[in-house]
């Protein structure tokens, strides 16, 4: 059989089967049909934040959004000047772990973790999620909850510098509600990181500050006594003038010390106040979202072509082996009669 015979005999048995490879065609279209339609929809919620501070210097390009992105003069070791990187905050275990712990009251005031779960489960089935089995206690639930939300949620910093946060569901009732409750967390715990530092050094100097005002009352309560107690005595006299001058000067030193803490008081106060921004969100996460699902007519046509050529494959597998078949039955053929002439050759006597 050459080739000719070959291609004759293809078009022969495809032309006679060929209402099996339209069968085969079919069931596999079908089937990818059905896999698309059984695919979940999901919804993708866009929001962009931008930290406003107190200081001047509030554009795109200042030090107020590169200190919050934590791209800018950020120190090589932890000291009190670290950069806070708002990405990575955005995207720890410790934010996801907040967003599932926290309650949604719309919604029956269950917790967001309780909420994935039964989403979840609401897409069991065949080429779907396997089913989550209860009962779970709240450990479970949040560990399931922090995965999903790791798989959902992205955090990017975008060409102007700004943070956009991108949450992804089949809900989009609570692609809604938990974008806003990241945006919350990650704003409280965020300002929280700022804060803490100024935060202890504020306290600090208010402490320092009601200790100082404490001792210049004692101090005021002895020069009280002193002058009740030597009302009638000579004041000239060494034992009765000494005292009342080294109390003088214990309150001097003390009253500067006190000017001097309530001035740092002040200071902290503003530095305080200085290190908390207010985060913002500028496009807030509404709908319409951007929705996700695979194409039902793409996946029709990628299975049509698959069946089709299945099917050709399958019809055509008898006539390509019979013919692989013959021509390696020829080659054998040609292999066993060279190796024939050649045994001869060597059997031949010498003249």
């Amino acid at each position: 059989m050459n080739n000719i015979e070959l291609v004759k005999q293809l078009l022969r048995r495809l032309k006679k089967f060929s209402w099996l490879i339209v069968l085969i065609a079919i069931a596999f279209g079908g089937l990818f049909y059905y896999m698309a339609k059984q695919s979940i929809v999901l919804y993708t919620s866009t929001a962009t934040v931008f930290p406003l501070n107190s200081s001047g210097d509030n554009n795109v390009t200042s030090s107020a959004i590169s200190s919050i992105l934590g791209i800018s003069d950020a120190p090589k070791s932890f000291t009190a000047d670290a950069s806070i990187n708002i990405v990575e905050l955005a995207t720890s275990r410790r934010t996801r772990e907040a967003v599932a712990m926290a309650r949604i009251p719309s919604m029956k005031n269950k917790m967001v973790s309780e909420l994935l779960v039964e989403e979840y489960n609401s897409h069991t089935g065949f080429l779907q999620n396997e089913p989550i089995k209860g009962p779970l206690d709240s450990l479970a639930l949040v560990n399931f909850a922090s995965s999903f939300l790791r798989g959902g949620f992205t955090a990017k910093v975008g060409k102007n510098g700004i943070l956009e946060l991108h949450y992804t569901n089949s809900s989009p009732t609570l692609v809604r509600e938990i974008s806003y409750i990241y945006i919350e967390k990650l704003a409280s715990f965020y300002i929280d990181l700022k804060k803490k530092k100024a935060q202890i050094d504020f306290e600090f100097a208010v402490k320092k500050v009601d200790s100082l005002a404490n001792v210049l009352n004692k101090l005021d309560q002895r020069a009280i006594q002193l002058d009740e107690t030597t009302f009638f005595t000579n004041d000239e006299l060494k034992r009765y003038s000494i005292p009342k001058n080294n109390l003088q000067q214990d309150k001097a030193t003390v009253q500067s010390q006190y000017y001097y803490a309530v001035n740092n008081r002040e200071s902290a106060a503003y530095r305080l106040q200085k290190e908390t921004p207010i985060i913002e969100p500028l496009d807030r996460p509404e709908p319409p979202y951007d929705r996700q699902q695979k194409s039902k007519s793409m996946y029709l046509m990628i299975g049509l072509v698959l069946g089709t050529l299945i099917g050709i494959l399958l019809v055509s597998l008898k006539i390509i082996n019979k013919f692989l078949g013959a021509e390696l039955n020829k080659a054998l053929e040609k292999a066993a009669a060279k190796g024939k002439e050649g045994l001869q050759e060597q059997t031949e006597p010498i003249k």
